[in-house]
């Protein structure tokens, strides 16, 4: 497979050239375990176990070593599906949550999101952190992750700050002289929120860090945690409520 398709981080060869191959997945892993998720990553998913995540289905995108979407099911979700362009990160992935005594509440699919979005199964809630600053081909990335509707998508990737974006190109230069296939993205904030926002999306959490944005974002008009409830009873009981409104306002 080619090491870009239209901007995208196709498979495990390709993410070697940007050091998410997963080399590394062990002392991710050790990282973890000893320290806790860092420190965006925790927001994140403090901010979706907030609104609640009892009985809920997972899309985790880019799970990395699970810390994610095992917190969550932990938390009391359902069930899980970590869809992982590599396959050494996915291997300790199921071995720590085969340690956890979760594997039989998790589904693993190995390859690009977007290449198995129309296989991948309906989630209430989908992840993706620190993914997107590995995928330049942003508008089919997040097109597949919002493709069943999800209540909550939440994502973490790199601030758009100018000195942030100069240095992403000059790594960037620095990889074309080498002849490494693949690039850091820095994606614009406005376009980010745009594209969610064309897709019927809003921010209800913008966060983070000095380098990082923790952005969690939920469809227009539709009552969550407290209101509508969680998963898919929840989300029907938001899209009648809202229907309900709109009816009314007629």
């Amino acid at each position: 497979m080619p090491a870009e398709s239209g901007g995208r981080t196709t498979c495990q060869k390709d993410l070697a050239g940007i050091g998410f191959d997963g080399a590394r997945a062990s002392e991710d892993l050790d990282d973890w375990c000893r320290c806790g998720p860092r420190r965006e990553t925790a927001e994140l998913i403090e901010v979706i176990r907030a609104e609640g995540v009892a009985g809920a289905s997972l899309l985790d995108i880019g799970a990395g070593v699970g810390a994610v979407h095992v917190a969550l099911l932990e938390a009391g979700a359902a069930r899980a599906l970590d869809v992982d362009a590599s396959e050494d990160y996915q291997s300790v992935a199921r071995a720590e949550a085969e340690r956890r005594g979760l594997t039989d509440r998790i589904e693993y699919r190995y390859g690009d999101v977007v290449d198995l979005a129309d296989a991948l199964p309906a989630a209430d809630i989908v992840t993706a952190d620190a993914v997107i600053c590995c995928y330049g081909d942003l508008g089919p990335f997040l097109a597949a992750a919002v493709r069943s509707a999800p209540r909550l998508v939440g994502l973490t990737y790199i601030h758009d700050a100018w000195w942030l974006r100069a240095w992403m190109r000059l790594w960037n230069a620095i990889w074309a002289l080498r002849r490494r296939p693949d690039r850091w993205h820095i994606h614009r904030h406005a376009r980010v929120d745009r594209l969610m926002a064309e897709a019927g999306y809003e921010v209800m959490h913008d966060g983070g860090s000095w380098n990082w944005r923790v952005v969690v974002y939920r469809p227009h008009g539709l009552l969550l945690a407290g209101a509508g409830g969680t998963g898919q009873a929840g989300r029907d009981r938001g899209e009648d409520q809202a229907e309900r409104r709109g009816q009314g306002a007629r």
